[in-house]
């Protein structure tokens, strides 16, 4: 079952910055999330569970923002959660709207994500999550050899000649 927890960009984690304060707009991530095609990648990630029965599944702006986390970096599934759980600013591009310090997702979710969402949404965050990435000038990507996605290599190297 998916059910879609859609919310804008969070600005302030009350519970870590005591007083309200805010975080740094001027971040990085915070930037890349304005410019991601978050409900496009809804969308196609809630294709993917059925309706109205069922454990709900993992927000897709949660899956979709590690598997960019992870991308930007070049990161493992472990790593990258394992940075998401320590940076507020990771957890406000994921969509979290306070900050968490305890476990939020096992990174194994990941690989079992990438096994059960088919070709239509990883078409997709293949072909426009790089490109984003790119043009908002907020991280460098470096080439990726992923033995389980043979395209991804060939792909980035026509994204960046």
């Amino acid at each position: 079952m998916y059910r879609s927890e859609k919310t804008n960009n969070p600005m302030l984690f009350p519970r870590l910055f005591h007083l309200g304060s805010r975080l740094d707009s001027a971040n990085r991530w915070l930037k890349l999330a304005e410019a991601m095609p978050w409900d496009k990648l809804d969308e196609l990630y809630g294709k993917y569970f059925a309706k109205g029965y069922g454990r709900p599944a993992k927000d897709s702006r949660l899956i979709a923002g590690l598997l960019a986390v992870k991308l930007v970096k070049n990161l493992s599934d472990e790593d990258a959660v394992q940075e998401f759980m320590e940076n507020p600013y990771m957890q406000a591009f994921c969509g979290a709207e306070y900050f968490a310090v305890e476990d939020v997702i096992n990174p194994g979710i990941l690989s079992e994500r990438r096994k059960r969402l088919g070709k239509d949404f990883f078409d997709f965050f293949d072909s426009e999550v790089p490109r984003i990435i790119k043009d908002t000038k907020a991280f460098r990507l470096k080439t990726i050899k992923d033995p389980r996605r043979p395209g991804l290599l060939s792909w980035l190297k026509d994204l960046f000649s």
